[in-house]
């Protein structure tokens, strides 16, 4: 969704299925049922799909060495370690340092 990825909107850790639609001057009933059609998950899965690619890129990114991985976590938009966790190891398979020390590692040629 063209929204989500210009203007970030799901690093706001009070994001709601309700805040969004009225961005878009729609229902959050139709949002929903939209969400389900064209992507096929919740809404929730929805957002968490964004934020969990946001982390994914921060781990990588040499200018968020510095950070945490909670601290990065909470800058895509998590507000809670344990849901963070839950839903990064969902989608990646991984845990977040896990994800991290593996990426960072040398590959071979």
């Amino acid at each position: 969704m063209a929204l989500m990825e210009e203007e970030r909107l799901f690093e706001n850790v009070d994001l709601t299925l309700e805040n969004l639609a009225g961005r878009l001057d729609i229902s959050g009933g139709y949002l929903s049922q939209i969400i389900k059609e064209k992507e096929q998950q919740s809404f929730f899965h929805f957002v968490n799909h964004y934020r969990v690619e946001a982390v994914k890129a921060k781990l990588l990114d040499r200018a968020y060495q510095k950070y945490s991985i909670m601290g990065i976590a909470t800058d895509s938009g998590f507000s809670s370690k344990s849901t963070f966790n839950a839903v990064f190891k969902k989608f990646t398979g991984q845990t977040p340092s896990a994800y991290r020390k593996s990426s960072s590692a040398p590959k071979a040629p």
